[in-house]
């Protein structure tokens, strides 16, 4: 690709993004950076889960910010516990956080945690798994289903996925049941960082989530939120 064919693609990729970001606001739904995109019918009391949070939490802390939402960030990276641990020191009864994976099924799984960058993931053909010095150990990993048995939570306002991969067996096996309590999903699909997932494998699981009763949307072909076609009382 030369020079100037790039400049060309990437001048595509931003006014695409441009007209779906208008898009967004015209069906009122409200974006914050870095790529999070979410309906703001939120208040003090709901609650949101967010997988894959990393050390900063950004997403929670935002909305915990702007709404006063209660969070909770699910992540089993060891490096980014301790921090974890002085949010949610620092927004008591706020912020919580448990230190699982959430995956397909229940059990015990490998995770490679990148010494280089801030994600790492339960696959070795991930891109900072193969790049990277990778430490690996064990972590305990829960379903949908059990997470929000465990966590106690008839209702999750909004799920934000950013699991590393993760998201695509997730997404393939999880039951409607599931996802009956889960208002809005967020989901960041890592068919750009995993090598044996493509851009075929999520728009196969898009619509398949659009076949439990969510409408889609993306700003960029990466992150996708699903809202409910019909949205669930309060």
């Amino acid at each position: 690709m030369t020079i100037l064919s790039r400049i060309a693609a990437r001048v595509a990729r931003d006014l695409k993004k441009i007209q779906r970001l208008r898009q967004a606001r015209r069906e009122g739904l409200h974006f914050a950076e870095p790529n999070f995109l979410y309906c703001p019918d939120l208040s003090a009391e709901s609650v949101i889960i967010d997988a894959g949070c990393s050390y900063q939490a950004d997403f929670s802390l935002y909305l915990m910010e702007h709404y006063g939402v209660q969070a909770i960030g699910v992540d089993p990276t060891r490096k980014h516990q301790a921090a974890l641990r002085a949010i949610a020191a620092r927004h008591p009864g706020r912020f919580s956080h448990v230190p699982w994976a959430i995956a397909a099924t229940d059990g015990t799984l490998t995770f490679h945690e990148s010494q280089v960058n801030e994600s790492g993931s339960l696959f070795a053909d991930h891109v900072n798994v193969l790049r990277d010095d990778t430490t690996r150990y064990d972590v305990e990993a829960v379903s949908l289903g059990t997470l929000l048995a465990r966590l106690g939570l008839p209702r999750v306002d909004i799920l934000k996925l950013d699991l590393e991969g993760a998201e695509y067996d997730l997404i393939e096996r999880v039951t409607a049941a599931e996802l009956e309590p889960i208002r809005q999903l967020f989901v960041e699909f890592h068919h750009h960082a995993v090598r044996h997932v493509g851009e075929g494998d999520t728009r196969r699981l898009v619509e398949r989530l659009e076949g439990f009763g969510f409408r889609a949307f993306s700003v960029d072909d990466h992150n996708y939120l699903f809202r409910r076609v019909h949205p669930q009382s309060r």
